[in-house]
């Protein structure tokens, strides 16, 4: 193994022992009953295979082997009638186990993708400013979606690979208590076609990096397609911007049939594998072994059923490989956002300026640029109106921002009434602004009112509203304020917008 084969399968269990740690915190009831379910079902899976040959030595199919009996933990006095309600007994609890098994994985897998999605989200909701601006949308929504249901998928198929393993032990146990070289033989067998095939690990790793990186150019490029919809159809650029989305789709296609191409190969030896060990089983049972047909026959049945299974762990191990970067998408956009949360965190009770606000010293440069924004000394009264002006960029945003708390200055300090900004926990919920690309959510013109206010009255509303010059607008719409607005405000013009932003 050289260095890089070294370190990437070390970077592997990291990713994937972090991954473990984040399940098994998140609901360890529902983790301890689903291995329960899980340890049941297998046991009463082995159960009903250890009834297979009293059964048929019962049924006359073969002669009475005493160590059958004994094998299978039967009374010699049981009759065949008696051994056939066991067995149906016990095939229909295994069943009955098997659904709330199969419930309870599935559970816990969708409300577990739903968890890192919720921690992720409040985690970029409650991250500076200045760490979103450098993140694009697109990627966030990546990561959100999916980057997440990728994870999700995973989890599926570790719960399965878990569960695939426990019914391989339950074979394997009834097998060894049939014939305990045999058993070895097919152990051997499949760690050595396990081993054959493991360098189908990297290729599955390196399928998953692929498939993030043209999932998060995917989400990109239709992000900036809509931000920039009215440019691109008044420009006639719709033909360059479809062939670029087509490329980007083609692009995920191609990996995930890359992935599909290497998972179905390893499948395919898996099963052709398997043919063959089954092959060599059944020789050395027969001629070289010379075992009872009873017991020949119970074991292949038992290999029969597990040899699939083998395949299907393997084809899960893949498939957990190829998802550990969607998890490390996942670990490392929250562990960014954590590190830039928002100091203090906002709270709902504002906080008033009755006296002034003064900035001291204060310089900030872009990370983005060049620019840099330096005040030496500034003071701006309460209670009266406050104008800044200056070329374009001179700042004035700049200033605003860190004026509203989105972004801290490199050096110096701003107090409010003589308290440091960063201690204001509820500033934001004292400030009024309006960008210059204001935002219209998708909703009636009541909730673009209401968003951000607390509940006013039917009064307060309308006085807004004439204040704002939107009163003859709310009349000709068919609704009133409960006309819908469209994504982004598209049934405004760009001034009913801005008064609909002041009256906000």
């Amino acid at each position: 193994m050289n260095s890089d084969q070294f370190d990437s399968r070390a970077r592997n269990n990291g990713l994937f022992r972090a991954y473990l740690r984040e399940l098994l915190r998140f609901d360890p009831p529902a983790i301890r009953r689903a291995a329960l379910l899980n340890i049941v079902s297998a046991a009463t899976e082995g159960a009903g295979l250890l009834l297979l040959l009293p059964l048929l030595t019962l049924a006359g199919v073969f002669d009475a082997e005493g160590g059958d009996f004994k094998t299978a933990g039967l009374k010699p006095n049981w009759n065949f009638e008696t051994a056939l309600v066991v067995f149906v007994f016990i095939i229909a609890v295994q069943a009955w186990l098997a659904l709330l098994r199969d419930r309870e994985i599935r559970s816990l897998q969708l409300r577990f993708a739903d968890h890192l999605r919720q921690r992720l989200y409040a985690a970029i909701a409650h991250s500076r400013w200045s760490f979103l601006i450098g993140r694009h949308s697109g990627e966030i929504l990546n990561v959100l979606t999916s980057e997440v249901q990728r994870v999700g998928i995973g989890t599926f198929f570790l719960l399965r690979l878990f569960t695939l393993s426990l019914l391989a032990l339950a074979y394997l146990s009834v097998a060894f208590r049939m014939s305990a070289a045999l058993a070895l033989l097919a152990l051997g067998a499949g760690l050595l076609l396990w081993l054959l095939l493991r360098s189908t690990d990297r290729t599955s790793r390196e399928s998953g990096i692929l498939l993030g990186q043209a999932n998060r150019n995917l989400f990109t490029r239709t992000q900036d397609f809509l931000s920039a919809l009215k440019l691109i159809k008044i420009h006639g650029e719709e033909a360059g911007h479809i062939g670029q989305f087509n490329a980007a789709v083609a692009d995920v296609s191609r990996r995930f049939i890359d992935f599909q191409k290497s998972w179905t190969r390893a499948q395919m030896a898996y099963r052709m594998g398997g043919a063959c060990a089954l092959a060599l089983f059944s020789y050395a049972a027969l001629v070289l072994m010379q075992l009872a047909p009873a017991r020949l026959l119970v074991m292949i049945a038992i290999f029969a059923r597990m040899l699939p299974q083998l395949s299907e762990i393997a084809g899960g191990r893949q498939q957990l490989l190829h998802m550990l970067p969607a998890f490390s998408a996942w670990q490392n956009l929250l562990a960014d956002a954590s590190a830039h949360r928002d100091f203090p965190p906002p709270s709902d009770e504002p906080a008033p300026l009755r006296q002034h606000i003064v900035l001291e010293g204060v310089v900030f440069s872009h990370p983005q640029s060049h620019l840099t924004l330096t005040v030496e000394h500034l003071t701006i009264p309460a209670q009266k109106t406050t104008a800044i002006a200056g070329v374009s960029g001179s700042g004035k945003t700049t200033l605003l921002d860190l004026l509203s708390g989105l972004i801290v200055p490199d050096s110096g300090g701003i107090w409010v009434d003589g308290v440091p900004l960063i201690h204001l926990a509820g500033w934001r919920k004292s400030i009024a602004y309006i960008p210059q690309e204001t935002l219209i959510q998708d909703g009636s013109l009541r909730d673009n009112l209401l968003w951000g206010n607390a509940a006013p009255t039917g009064r307060e509303i309308e006085r807004v509203l004439e204040q704002s010059a939107l009163s003859g607008l709310v009349a000709k719409l068919p609704r009133g304020l409960d006309t819908p607005m469209g994504e982004r405000g598209v049934k405004l013009s760009g001034g009913e917008k801005q008064r609909l932003a002041l009256a906000r």
